[in-house]
């Protein structure tokens, strides 16, 4: 198993044809939460070719039908019993082993709602397995040369893309578990919400508050994105469970009073401190954070404690000038 996947869970479906897959934007919203639910890759094989579909990334066809190989994948069909004209998919974890199988209805039109509807439900038996549950050893010969195969379609689908770590969907619908009630202090404002444990303050921001502003990056706490002060202090978003998330909550949507920008965001617009703008908003946060922290007065001292923020379009040093500038207006007030 390439080692770029390793601990990744690949769902691979075979289907005769994929024409089914254009749908809408708020279907495609539910299959990306069961994905996250079960920390997985959806990897579809049908005779039209072959597609791609990771929670962050939207789906593609990555291998046309004419570079298909279609003995192999007709032996791997026969192999593991895979009806023709019958949807069937298989989960297979990081460890190569298979969890689950599923066919799906053979006498109804595929469709986004039913592989997600059957995604729920393997989702489900996946987390809460069966105390009989046991594996051949001829299914895990075969489980192990289904995953391999599995691999192999998706580094051809993702290139040398790194994979997500396996994440927790905050959206109606995603993996079964215990919820429940957490309060959350945002923006000055008190939000209730029913989450999973295991969601991140991250998700809980985006998908359950409508809060997008704070961006998810490298999702691994490298990169400074999804930067929110709590208290007054940088966080990752991204590494904070929302239901460990006490204190007083601020994104990048609660600095601006109303037209009025917030200064450290006004000094970023008057020194180009942004390119493309997809880690403005954590480099704004972080910003704030250090200045009110007050230990970084030289421009050095700036790009250290700047370090763990990432501008992949190379802004650095308009930034800490943006910084110094703020700082000579009297950020923080």
């Amino acid at each position: 198993m390439p080692a770029t996947f390793a601990g990744q869970t690949v769902i691979l479906a075979f289907f005769e044809a994929c024409g089914w897959l254009h749908a809408s934007e708020e279907e495609y919203r539910a299959l990306r939460a069961e994905l996250r639910g079960l920390g997985a890759i959806l990897v579809i094989v049908s005779h039209d070719g072959l597609w791609s579909f990771r929670p962050d990334d939207d789906l593609e066809r990555c291998v046309p039908r004419d570079d298909l190989d279609l003995a192999q994948l007709d032996a791997l069909r026969e192999r593991y019993r895979v009806r023709a004209g019958v949807p069937s998919f298989f989960i297979i974890d990081g460890q190569s082993i298979l969890r689950g199988s599923r066919q799906l209805p053979a006498d109804a039109p595929p469709s986004i709602a039913m592989l997600v509807s059957a995604l729920s439900a393997a989702g489900r038996a996946v987390v809460t397995p069966a105390r009989d549950f046991s594996v051949s050893r001829r299914e895990v010969v075969l489980s192990s040369l289904l995953a391999v195969f599995a691999m192999a379609l998706v580094n051809a689908c993702g290139g040398t893309r790194e994979a997500a770590p396996p994440r927790v969907s905050s959206a109606p619908g995603g993996a079964s578990g215990t919820e429940l009630d957490v309060t959350l202090n945002i923006n000055g404002q008190t939000r209730q919400l029913r989450l999973e444990p295991r969601v991140s303050l991250l998700d809980a921001l985006r998908e359950r508050c409508g809060l997008t502003g704070t961006k998810k990056g490298c999702d691994h706490g490298q990169c400074g994105a999804c930067t929110v002060l709590i208290d007054g202090r940088r966080v990752h978003a991204c590494l904070t469970l929302a239901v460990m998330a006490r204190g007083k909550i601020t994104t990048i949507e609660g600095l601006a009073r109303g037209e009025q920008l917030h200064p450290m965001q006004a000094a970023f617009v008057e020194c180009d401190g942004l390119q493309c703008g997809y880690c403005t908003p954590g480099q704004i946060m972080s910003a704030v954070g250090l200045l009110r922290e007050g230990h970084a007065k030289t421009d050095d001292e700036v790009r250290e404690e700047m370090s763990g923020n990432i501008c992949r379009c190379g802004a650095y040093s308009n930034i800490v000038s943006a910084i110094q500038l703020a700082r000579g207006k009297g950020v923080p007030a």
